[in-house]
């Protein structure tokens, strides 16, 4: 089935006149036209709404003739238009584009923008796609014209080097005309170059890669940097196509959108010897960020355990996301950046903000995975015959807690949401109808307690398997569910479930964990880990200041909870709960709850901005 991307919303009448013409064959001496309407998308991943684009006349060397025209992106799949008459004294083009993009290796949106660039003869030409493949030729072409080549060979001879990078031998069409929604060989290799591309590199450290790349490449059409080219070795060998592939797909389907995306398997030299045969297989991933599920998994118990493993890492991200939202709400910001997040600067929280669609993507996107394990229980306990009764129970019991901790977030940041308790289809995505914020938390109380009889008490005493919802770490949640209900008599006995001396330690440097220097581990009941990172959750501390609160002691609670180590999570929703959250923090009324992502507005009519947006 071909990918069909919404027609109605990207189509766009492009029209050319032409008001003088010399004649070329190829058409490429100069002209002048004039364009009603130019379009395209960016992607990387695709560039979230708003992100800049900047659109150049170039002279027949590819150098600007100082005329330019702006717009942005109009929605989060990276469309963009400039609506206004375009005049060209010439047919050629440079698009500069950035923004914040959804990285499709990590799983998430990007914590900061990235430039790409592209050339175009836009004559013949309808729209103008930004990807990876137009930046990374960009140099390669603009070196070749101004060596004499004119510019369509240029393009040809470029595209046929850079493929040649990756070991690919196949041809590809314009990169300019490649989409990574095509469904096609085009878009195919496009994301094998794009996920090597990415491989264990922060936005900073892709945006550097490509730089360097770009520049090598320039030069004579091969990467000539021995680095480099170890580096795009190792990308190819830590390649995970399918996952890569089922992380598109939930991104979009958040959207609105059903991506169908062809394996890029072949496309991609793992071994790194520079030749694509039989001789290529996927590695396998230790730790998979993302759920893999197709009629042939679940025959064993290690792959239902990594698509448990897979539900805990969207939760990370999530919680990554949420701890950016309210370390803005709180304002600390603008004192010092947070140590798990040194790059992070003030940023208005608004329907249309990157970081807003980012949490609340995140965070369906765990329901997402739950839903997906959960609604094949019986399945998998037919199938999988080594994981025992109390294997099962442990293992279905965390995943409902996940998705209890995550729904109990969602109210605490935006209050009434949807309460999707099962998978469902795109069809029915339209019709989610949100639930009330008490609804939510009353949801989230029933799960943990039912989870509650079959989780153990532990799994190991090692900070990296604290990852793992434990009945203490379970207990903690139900703490803070009750609070959030006004039921602090409850949750003083919940609290009295666990024995805090089993914790009993001193985190003397918060930044010491995160960076994966253990101390004063004891004091973690329960962390979020991911590529060897570890944010705690619930520690010793967060234990008294829960028992404290629930037993009514509250006077100075709002300054402890700030000043303490490894308390980032808990002190927004602590603030509400305790009634301080202006009082310490000075934002305004609506301000207590976060907007609702307007393209979440836009596919769901079903749902509600909330008040003061």
């Amino acid at each position: 089935m071909k990918f069909e991307l919404f027609v109605s919303v990207f189509a766009v009448v492009l029209s050319v006149a032409f008001t003088s013409c010399s004649s070329d064959d190829d058409g490429e001496s100069r002209q002048m036209l004039e364009k009603s309407n130019v379009s395209g998308n960016i992607e990387k991943g695709p560039f979230v709404q708003g992100s800049k684009v900047t659109l150049y006349e170039l002279e027949a060397t590819l150098s600007q003739t100082g005329k330019s025209f702006k717009t942005q992106t109009t929605s989060d799949l990276g469309a963009f238009a400039f609506d206004s008459p375009i005049q060209l004294n010439s047919q050629f083009v440079e698009l500069e584009t950035s923004g914040y993009f959804y990285n499709e290796v990590k799983g998430e949106l990007s914590h900061s923008q990235i430039t790409l660039n592209a050339l175009s003869n836009v004559a013949n030409r309808n729209s103008v796609n930004v990807n990876l493949l137009t930046h990374l030729e960009y140099g390669r072409v603009k070196k070749l014209v101004r060596d004499d080549m004119d510019f369509s060979a240029a393009k040809k001879q470029a595209e046929k080097e850079l493929l040649a990078c990756f070991a690919i031998t196949e041809e590809i069409s314009v990169p300019e005309g490649v989409s990574i929604t095509d469904n096609n060989k085009n878009s195919a290799i496009l994301l094998a170059i794009s996920t090597i591309m990415l491989y264990n590199r922060s936005e900073a450290e892709f945006t550097e890669f490509i730089s360097k790349f770009s520049t090598d490449f320039a030069d004579n059409g091969q990467i000539d940097n021995a680095t480099i080219r170890e580096d795009i070795k190792k990308g190819q060998e830590n390649a995970h196509p399918s996952e890569v592939i089922e992380s598109m797909k939930a991104f979009y389907a958040n959207k609105g959108v059903d991506l169908q995306c062809d394996d890029f398997s072949e496309f991609i030299d793992f071994n790194g010897d520079g030749i694509i045969d039989d001789s290529d297989a996927e590695g396998l991933n230790e730790e998979p960020n993302v759920v893999v599920v197709d009629d042939s998994f679940f025959k064993t118990k290690e792959e239902v355990y990594i698509v448990l493993n897979g539900c805990y890492a969207a939760l990370q991200q999530f919680v990554n996301s949420q701890l950016q939202l309210e370390f803005i709400r709180t304002q600390k910001v603008a004192e010092s950046a947070p140590w798990w997040n040194p790059s992070l600067t003030f940023a208005q929280l608004t329907p249309s903000s990157p970081l807003v669609s980012a949490a609340y993507t995140n965070a369906y996107a765990t329901i997402s995975r739950v839903n997906m394990l959960l609604d094949r229980r019986e399945e998998i306990l037919e199938r999988v015959h080594a994981l025992n009764s109390a294997e099962g129970d442990a293992l279905f019991s965390q995943a409902e807690v996940i998705r209890a901790f995550t729904y109990f977030n969602l109210a605490v940041l935006w209050g009434a949401v949807p309460l999707v308790t099962q998978s469902y289809s795109l069809g029915d995505a339209v019709n989610l109808v949100a639930a009330t914020r008490d609804e939510i938390l009353a949801f989230a109380r029933e799960k943990v307690e039912m989870a509650l009889n079959y989780l153990p008490d532990h799994y190991d005493e090692a900070i990296k398997n604290k990852c793992y919802f434990t009945r203490d770490a379970a207990l903690m949640l139900l703490a803070e569910v009750t609070l959030a209900l006004e039921q602090k008599d409850v949750a003083s006995d919940v609290l009295a479930g666990i024995n805090p001396f089993n914790y009993d330690g001193v985190i003397a440097d918060a930044s010491a964990i995160y960076d994966g220097n253990i101390v004063g581990a004891e004091a973690v009941i329960f962390a979020l880990t991911s590529e060897g990172h570890n944010q705690p959750v619930y520690t010793r501390k967060h234990y008294d200041l829960l028992l404290r609160e629930a037993q009514g002691e509250v006077e100075s609670l709002s300054s402890e909870w700030q000043e303490s180590l490894c308390t980032e999570y808990g002190y927004w929703a602590a603030l509400k709960r305790l009634g301080l959250a202006q009082t310490v923090t000075g934002c305004e009324d609506h301000e207590l709850l976060m907007p609702v992502p307007e393209r979440e507005l836009m596919n769901n009519p079903n749902l509600r901005q909330n008040s003061g947006y």
